[in-house]
């Protein structure tokens, strides 16, 4: 997918500093989550560019300033959730250090979280906080646990900063994939290595490849990618989410 063209931190962003000082004060909550799908029916439905969303209606109007797409509200019960389908597929960003990312290993059912870890010691529930949690050692283990239902899932957050705008809060990308769980060390060794702030670019690509049985198959996928942006190419940390 071509590049899109580097917009401006200032156009068309006018925050009122009451505002501003709110979404600073809110951290370390997120004041908006990226997604690489939406629900339909229950059921998750790529879209072709970054979706957002967000309970603020100034952090969506700047969201659709800088990368657009309109706000639209979403019906969610009682909650005031605002959506915007970019038309960005890479998004620059600024990450805060080693502590932007975290995994928890998590088993839920019937509304209730029953496993909750680090991958070596449990972090919930309270009283079990820090006692081994006996999940395999390796990821190829944990995800064959997982997919007998013996074990738990992963749950990877990265939080970053907008480069275009970095006043206007901490976002959250939040991912269950195995894939990113297998190389989050990686992904924290390069944020531990780096000046803080660590500049980097979020991608949502197509990935497209044909089986051994001669089936075409495509999906999208985020890329999140740590580096000095010209040397991005050479020395990036490439992460499939």
């Amino acid at each position: 997918m071509a590049p899109h063209p580097h917009h401006s931190s200032s156009r068309g962003q006018k925050l009122d500093d009451h505002r501003t000082d709110r979404l600073r004060a809110s951290a370390p909550d997120p004041v908006g989550r990226f997604h690489v799908a939406r629900q339909r029916g229950g059921r998750p439905i790529a879209v072709s560019a970054w979706r957002v969303t967000t309970e603020d209606h100034a952090v969506a109007d700047a969201v659709g300033g800088l990368y657009g797409g309109v706000p639209q509200m979403l019906d969610a019960g009682d909650e005031h959730v605002v959506e915007v389908l970019t038309r960005r597929d890479h998004i620059p960003v600024v990450f805060g250090g080693r502590g932007a990312v975290s995994l928890r290993m998590v088993m839920r059912g019937a509304g209730e979280t029953f496993h909750a870890c680090d991958g070596t010691r449990f972090v919930e529930p309270a009283g079990a906080r820090g006692l081994l949690c006996g999940c395999p050692a390796s990821v190829a283990d944990r995800k064959a646990a997982a997919q007998e239902g013996r074990g738990p899932t992963p749950e990877v957050r990265i939080g970053f900063r907008l480069a275009d705008l970095p006043e206007l809060g901490v976002f959250s990308l939040v991912s269950t994939s195995w894939e990113l769980a297998a190389e989050l060390p990686a992904l924290a060794a390069a944020l531990d290595a780096a000046a803080v702030p660590v500049g980097g670019v979020l991608r949502y690509e197509l990935v497209e490849f044909t089986t051994r049985s001669g089936i075409a198959v495509s999906y999208r996928r985020p890329i999140v990618e740590v580096g000095r942006p010209q040397v991005l190419a050479q020395d990036a940390v490439r992460l499939a989410a």
